[in-house]
Formats: structure tokens, C-alpha cells, sequence
């Protein structure tokens, strides 16, 4: 028999999001077209905390639910929920594939440029950005399906190797380049599936984090400590990003290990946090998804295919770089969430 509850709501994490969602925005805008240094590169460097978070986030929105229900129910639910991120990862896919053809047809139409296009689709992603929704389908399927045949020993166990292994290659490489054996087997790895950051390695362990949370797992620490070590724990993520950049131990820094402790604890004080519930809350949760998947929109696929565009905004100042980039995404976001109410085909965006 079912047990289904009436869903419950989480405004916290619904800001949360949202926030997380601009920090993306503002850190690739930083990286790709303001090319900021300094303290305002730093500042959004704190963008790292954000895709992990959506990983957790999901992950124990998805098993909160599947809790409330029976076996069949759990299947339905499973089911259900793959076919919406496959038909939302699809219809993304089909709007910047469209920018990627025109693309092509600019830069010379070559068979091996579809050749990569399409191993890179398989292996990862079929455009930057949006690799989030594969991923995170992964990664909840791992979680899903070793929650039914395995034990919680296995499953945390995996996890954790999941993690580490992730992390030593995605944000360590350099170091481990030392041991040849290592540095083969990166290279073959990164040949085939071009990066470490996917729904095995990243995904699955965030989204762990989310369904230990979902099962009640530090329930009973005390907010004032869910604060404190959510503090403590970023700000080590953020010495150990520091590290790893300052010592060029990888190229990248978002796969650090004070990285899952931190979101652990930011995701226990967050739903921890009673706050009264605002329809500015539901937009916000709305929105989040919508800034996270079309924003390669704007900093990318039109710039891609429309020189004067791009010539125009390396014009802007950086101030002014930002401001373009948060306005225009922003604005589109609004207006897909509020056409959404009548053309309801729309929310198939978020």
C-alpha cells in the first residue's frame, strides 16, 4: 500500500538554487568573457560549490519522494522522472545543436567534426553546460539501483571510491602524473571519456549525499554546528582550490575533497532553515534550471554565430560584461517561466 504525503517544501533550498545557478552564470561569464582576476575571480570561484550542490539537491529531492512510496510505485516514479531529464536533455540538445550545425556550415563543413560531435555526445555531453542532466540521470540511476540490490555498506563504500577516485584524477592529475602507470591510464581515460567530471565519478557521489540526507542521516546535529561546519568545510574547499591552482597540481579545481563534507553540511542547514513560503520562492526554484540550462545561449551559441556579437561584447567593459550576461539570461528565463503557464510544452525547458 502506498504511503504517498503530501510533498513537502524546502524554500531554503529553492533559493539556494537559485543562487547556485547565478554563481555558474557569473563564474563562466568571469572566465570566458570578463576575464576577471584578482578578488573578483576568486569571488566567483565560489560558481565550484554550485553543480555539486544541484547534484545532492536533486538527489535527495528524488529520494525524499521514492521514501514515500511502495516498490511498484518506486519503478513508476524511477521510470517517470528518467523519461522527463531524457526529454529535457533532448529538446537543449536539439536547440544548441542547432548553433552547432550553422557552425559548421560557417567553419567548413568536415565528417570528422561530426565524428567528434557525436563521440563526445556519447561518452559526455552534446554541449557544454548541459552535461548536467546526463550526468545527473546517472548518477541517480547508480544510486537507485544499487539502493535496491545493494547494502548500505556497499553503497557508501562505492561511493566514497567513486570519489576519490574522481577527485585524484579530475583536480590531482599533475600529481599523479608522477607514476607513469597513472598518467597512461589518465590519458586513455581522458582520450575516450574526456573528462573525469561526469555522473561515475561526480554525479553519483553527490547525489549519495543527497539520498543519505533523505534517509534522515544527520538529522539530529544541531543547526548552530550544520553552520559552522558548512563554513569551516568551504572555506578548506577553498584553501585546497587555492592549493591546487597555486602548486599546479590539475587544471582545474571544482573536484576537491573538503568539497563533499562542505555540501553535506550546506544541505543539512539548508533544509534545516524554516522559512515561510513565498510564490518568490517557487520562481526561484523555477529559475534556477532554466539560468543553469540556457545560459550557453547567450555565452556561447549566439556569440558562436554571430561575429558582430561577440566583437560587441569584448567591447563592453567588465562591469558591463556581467551586467549583459545576468540581464539577458535572466530576462529569457522570466519570460520561458511565464509563457510557460499557458504554453505548458514549455516546461519541458525546466
Amino acid at each position: 500500500m502506498s504511503t504517498t504525503s503530501t510533498r513537502k517544501i524546502y524554500p531554503a533550498l529553492d533559493i539556494a538554487k537559485f543562487v547556485m545557478a547565478m554563481f555558474i552564470l557569473t563564474q563562466h561569464t568571469c572566465n570566458e568573457w570578463a576575464h576577471s582576476t584578482g578578488i573578483v575571480h576568486a569571488f566567483f570561484g565560489l560558481g565550484n560549490f554550485a553543480v555539486p550542490f544541484f547534484f545532492a539537491c536533486s538527489g535527495f529531492l528524488f529520494f525524499t519522494k521514492l521514501h514515500t512510496l511502495d516498490n511498484s510505485e518506486q519503478k513508476k516514479y524511477y521510470r517517470t522522472w528518467s523519461i522527463r531529464i531524457g526529454k529535457m536533455y533532448l529538446v537543449w540538445s536539439l536547440i544548441y545543436f542547432c548553433f552547432i550545425f550553422i557552425g559548421w556550415i560557417n567553419t567548413g563543413f568536415e565528417f570528422s567534426k561530426i565524428l567528434r560531435w557525436t563521440h563526445r555526445s556519447i561518452v559526455f555531453s552534446t554541449y557544454a553546460t548541459i552535461w548536467f542532466l546526463p550526468a545527473l540521470w546517472l548518477g541517480v540511476s547508480i544510486c537507485y539501483w544499487m539502493k535496491r540490490h545493494c547494502s548500505a555498506i556497499a553503497m557508501t563504500l562505492t561511493a566514497v571510491v567513486l570519489l576519490v577516485i574522481g577527485n585524484s584524477f579530475g583536480s590531482y592529475t599533475y600529481l599523479l602524473a608522477h607514476n607513469s602507470a597513472l598518467a597512461t591510464l589518465n590519458d586513455y581515460y581522458i582520450d575516450i571519456f574526456v573528462t573525469w567530471r561526469n555522473g561515475i565519478f561526480n554525479g553519483a557521489p553527490f547525489v549519495f549525499i543527497g539520498l543519505l540526507i533523505a534517509r534522515g542521516i544527520g538529522s539530529k546535529i544541531p543547526q548552530w554546528l550544520n553552520i559552522i561546519a558548512s563554513l569551516a568545510f568551504g572555506i578548506a574547499f577553498l584553501l585546497e582550490a587555492f592549493c591546487i591552482s597555486r602548486y599546479k597540481l590539475s587544471s582545474v579545481t571544482d573536484m576537491g575533497f573538503m568539497m563533499a563534507p562542505a555540501i553535506f553540511f550546506l544541505m543539512n542547514t539548508l533544509i534545516n532553515w524554516n522559512l515561510k513560503q513565498r510564490n518568490l520562492w517557487q520562481h526561484c526554484r523555477n529559475l534556477s534550471m532554466l539560468v543553469f540550462l540556457s545560459q550557453r545561449l547567450f555565452l556561447t551559441a549566439l556569440p558562436g554565430v554571430l561575429p558582430w556579437m561577440k566583437q560587441w561584447i569584448s567591447s563592453l567593459s567588465q562591469p558591463c560584461i556581467f551586467i549583459y550576461f545576468i540581464v539577458v539570461v535572466l530576462t529569457f528565463s522570466i519570460i520561458i517561466e511565464r509563457m510557460s503557464q499557458k504554453l505548458k510544452f514549455l516546461k519541458i525547458l525546466w
